[in-house]
């Protein structure tokens, strides 16, 4: 695997989703706390099914457990407060749920907004890409004419050993034109 170009210090910042909108931030931070919560209650509940597995089983409510002045561990409030957290956890995944809608809904405008930021940064690279591609496209006619050239002469051109640049495709409207008319059509002015 070849390795990866390190970025210079000075090299161009993409801003995440998260820096370019603050409401985009906000949903996000929303997302992480209902998350957390989510797990803590996860647990929660975990527990308390532990510790009313562990319980003798008790014929009784809640309320008449805590009108009997039953500890907060008894089988009955254990079965209420899962019951509670149970209608939180519901709570919380219809909440991220939500929370994901309006992150689809705010990816846009976030999305629309780095766009704004790196366009023209974008424009420049884009630029020396065609720039590039133009110069291997004038490049190539040159050698395929000194090909040409040699052929016409009738010369055995396998003494040359000659590489033809195929990957490019065909020599008048070639991956290179097409590319260059994409970048035309795109509405960029390369």
């Amino acid at each position: 695997m070849a390795m990866l170009k390190k970025k210079s210090a000075d090299a161009f910042h993409v801003p995440s989703l998260g820096e370019a909108d603050a409401a985009y931030a906000a949903l996000l931070q929303r997302q992480s706390d209902l998350s957390a919560l989510l797990s803590k209650l996860n647990s929660e509940r975990s527990d308390l099914e532990k510790k009313i597995a562990e319980q003798p089983k008790s014929a009784y409510s809640a309320g008449v457990s805590r009108l009997l002045g039953d500890d907060e561990g008894a089988a009955p409030q254990l079965r209420k407060r899962r019951a509670e957290v149970l209608g939180e956890i519901t709570d919380v995944k219809t909440a991220l749920v939500v929370i994901r809608k309006r992150l689809d809904e705010a990816r846009n405008r976030a999305s629309e907004s780095v766009c704004s930021n790196v366009r023209s940064e974008y424009q420049r690279r884009l630029s020396a890409v065609c720039e590039a591609a133009k110069a291997l496209e004038s490049a190539r006619q040159e050698h395929d004419s000194l090909l040409d050239d040699v052929e016409r002469e009738d010369v055995n051109i396998n003494y040359l050993r000659p590489v033809r640049p195929f990957f490019l495709g065909d020599r008048r409207e070639g991956k290179v034109f097409h590319f260059l008319k994409e970048v035309r059509e795109s509405g960029h002015n390369v």
